[in-house]
């Protein structure tokens, strides 16, 4: 039997009394709550194999110790089955490494949040949508996984809305954001394994997600017409991409634009050397306070420190028509960590 060492508390054998408790506490998003009960959270630690005292990183701004038993607590109010435990352990691990900046993104004014990208076979196994609608309702692992992520970002790291949390407006993905690969409609390698893993391997990449942008492409079929149009996405002013220069823009596209691009000529890292010199703008187009503060290379600003850092994901209907680009934070480095 799993000892847990959390404190307990008696509420009326009630949904919604359990639900408003939770409410008055802060320790949900909004949302009613599966109710943690010890025979579920130990189930949740028992999946993991682990001590339920192991600290598996400590979440700021509140460095609070991310136990396996704070996990599965927030794991079991998000709605996940035990076996989601161990990609919820990669993606806390991913987004508190330092380069990540989870401190600032926790509590900036910037509506960002982390987008969690799944590889590998835990695809298949946890029923992670990659196909139509991923980014959307509907798939029970996506919506927990990312929601169980959310709160343990409130409840363990102590990001509450509007006190230390203090995006201006905030964005839907900060319920959830979490979507996987679909690796076997690409016809480019997959995000982990461009990231050094292998294929056979599943692994976790974090994003910094400042909100999503639709770009329509459905009228051309043009390699270089789409292309275009995402730099141009990519390009927008007012992202924390282009005044901070540091940013690793995340561009989701469909089967079937990669496999249209690649048919014209244009392989993964092509795409990304197209996107990066034609989404630069002249210095003159900016602000002169922001000056000193840009990516710059001979008067231009840009994104990216370079081709490389620009992020693309294969996912999505395998139509051609539709892709979702998500700037990001811009002193926020993309991380990946395997699954155990």
């Amino acid at each position: 039997m799993v000892k847990l060492s959390s404190g307990r508390v008696d509420v009326p054998d009630s949904i919604e009394a359990i639900y408003e408790y939770a409410l008055n506490k802060g320790w949900t998003d909004g949302f009613p709550i599966i109710p943690p009960t010890e025979a579920r959270v130990a189930a949740m630690v028992q999946a993991t194999g682990r001590d339920p005292r192991e600290e598996i990183v400590r979440i700021p701004p509140r460095l609070g110790r991310a136990t396996v038993e704070k996990i599965a607590i927030n794991a079991v109010m998000a709605g996940c089955l035990p076996a989601y435990m161990p990609v919820i352990i990669a993606a806390l691990e991913a987004m508190c490494a330092p380069e990540f900046n989870l401190n600032g993104i926790q509590a900036t004014t910037n509506p960002v949040t982390p987008a969690i990208i799944i590889n590998g076979p835990i695809r298949q196994k946890l029923g992670i949508n990659c196909g139509a609608g991923c980014l959307g309702p509907g798939w029970r692992a996506n919506a927990t996984i990312g929601r169980a992520i959310r709160l343990l970002l409130l409840n363990v790291g102590g990001a509450t809305p509007g006190d230390v949390d203090k995006a201006v407006h905030g964005q839907p993905g900060k319920y959830t954001l979490c979507f996987g690969e679909d690796e076997e409609g690409s016809v480019w390698e997959p995000l982990h394994v461009e990231r050094g893993l292998e294929r056979e391997e599943s692994a976790v990449t974090v994003v910094s997600a400042a909100g999503t942008t639709n770009v329509n492409s459905s009228l051309t079929h043009s390699a270089r017409d789409i292309l275009m149009i995402i730099a141009d996405v990519l390009s927008q002013l007012s992202s924390n991409d282009m005044k901070l220069g540091g940013g690793q823009p995340t561009v989701v596209v469909t089967a079937g634009h990669a496999a249209l691009l690649k048919s014209q000529g244009y392989s993964k890292s092509d795409v990304k050397a197209f996107l990066f010199e034609n989404s630069g703008v002249p210095l003159s187009q900016f602000p002169q306070e922001w000056a000193g503060r840009m990516w710059t290379k001979d008067g231009v600003a840009y994104p990216a420190r370079c081709a490389g850092d620009i992020v693309i994901v294969v996912a999505g209907a395998p139509q051609p028509y539709h892709i979702t680009c998500m700037t990001t934070f811009g002193t926020s480095r993309v991380q990946t960590v395997r699954v155990i």
